[in-house]
C-alpha cells in the first residue's frame, strides 16, 4: 500500500474521535505529532487503511495539578514538559529525559501519548514514568480504564490497547520536597539519537544522605523498561556514599537483559548500564548538595 493510498480523518472533538475508533471493518492507526510514524512508514511499517489526526484535539494537551497527582493530557509535546514549571518543581526527572527526545524540531512535534504508545524499550520518557509511578488511562466510546504504565507495554511495539481505545490521559505522583530525580542517556549521537542504553533514578533522601525510597528503570537493555528492583533495595542499606553507589553499579550490571544488536552488544549494553547508574546517582548527591 502506498502513502497517498491511505485515508486521513480529522476529528474535532474526542467524542467524534472515540466514535471513528468504534469503527469496525477498517484498519485504523491514530497520529498526532507524526514522528515515530515517519519513520515507521519508511521501513514499510505502520500502514493502515485509515490515519486518524488527532493532531489539534486540543483537550488532550494539558498538564495540570490535583492534591499529590499531575494530569497530563496524550498529546502534550515533549517541549510543553520541557518548559512546565510545575513539572521542573515536581516531576524533574521527566523533564530531564524529555530534553533527550530527539532534536528541537522533534520536541515541538512529538507527544508524550505518542512516545508511551509506541512502546519502544529505547523510549526516552517511559523510565522518567515508571519511576513516577504514572499510571494511564485508557478510553473506547462505551467504557474507561485506569493501569500502571507497567501493564500497559507488553513488548516492543506491543500494549494492552484495545482498538477502540486510546489514551486520554496520564497520571504521575508529584515528587514530594525531599525527592529529587535525573534521566541519563547514551546514544551514538548528541541529542538525535536512539538511546543505546537510559537510566531514569528518584531518590526520596534524608538530609543525611540516608535514602528513604529509590526507584530505578532502564531502557534498551530488555524488551521493555525494566525496574531495577535489586539496585533499588540496596540504596536503603545505609548513607549514600562511594562505597554503596559502586555496589549498586555492580548489581546494575547483573540486572539487565540486554541484547546483542546493530547499535551495540549486549556486554557493552551492561557496562554502560552499571556506568551510567553510577554516575545518575554521583551527579544525584551533587544537587542535592547545591540546593
Amino acid at each position: 500500500m502506498l502513502v497517498s493510498e491511505i485515508d486521513m480523518i480529522t476529528p474535532s472533538s474526542l467524542s467524534e474521535c472515540l466514535m471513528q475508533l468504534s469503527k469496525e471493518g477498517r484498519i485504523h492507526r491514530l497520529i498526532a505529532g507524526g514522528t515515530d510514524a515517519a519513520v515507521r512508514m519508511k521501513e514499510g511499517k505502520w500502514r493502515p487503511e485509515i490515519w486518524i489526526n488527532i493532531k489539534n484535539l486540543n483537550e488532550l494537551r494539558y498538564i495540570q495539578e490535583s492534591e499529590d497527582c499531575i494530569y497530563i493530557g496524550p498529546l502534550t509535546t515533549h517541549k510543553d514538559i520541557i518548559y512546565s514549571p510545575l513539572l521542573q518543581r515536581k516531576a524533574d526527572v521527566l523533564v530531564d529525559a524529555a530534553r533527550e527526545v530527539g532534536a528541537t524540531q522533534m520536541q515541538n512535534m512529538g507527544t508524550i501519548g505518542g512516545n508511551i504508545g509506541t512502546a519502544s524499550p529505547a523510549g526516552d520518557t517511559l523510565p522518567a514514568l515508571y519511576v513516577l509511578g504514572a499510571r494511564l488511562e485508557l478510553t473506547s466510546l462505551s467504557t474507561k480504564r485506569i493501569i500502571p504504565i507497567e501493564e500497559f507495554i507488553l513488548g516492543p511495539g506491543r500494549t494492552v490497547l484495545k482498538e477502540n481505545e486510546m489514551i486520554t490521559k496520564i497520571l504521575i505522583k508529584s515528587q514530594k520536597p525531599n525527592e529529587i530525580g535525573i534521566f541519563q542517556k547514551l546514544g551514538p549521537r548528541k541529542a538525535q539519537s536512539i538511546s543505546i542504553v537510559n537510566v531514569a533514578i528518584s531518590l526520596t533522601l534524608d538530609q543525611d544522605l540516608k535514602c528513604r525510597e529509590g526507584k530505578i528503570a532502564f531502557g534498551s537493555v530488555a524488551p521493555t523498561i525494566i525496574r531495577a528492583r535489586k539496585c533499588e533495595s540496596m540504596l536503603s542499606l545505609g548513607t549514600i556514599n562511594d562505597e554503596l553507589i559502586r555496589n549498586i553499579a555492580k548489581i546494575a550490571w547483573k540486572e539487565v537483559m540486554p541484547i546483542s544488536d546493530g547499535r551495540a552488544t549486549a556486554t557493552y549494553r551492561r557496562d554502560m548500564a552499571s556506568a551510567l547508574l553510577e554516575r545518575g546517582l554521583y551527579r544525584l548527591i551533587r544537587r542535592w548538595d547545591n540546593q
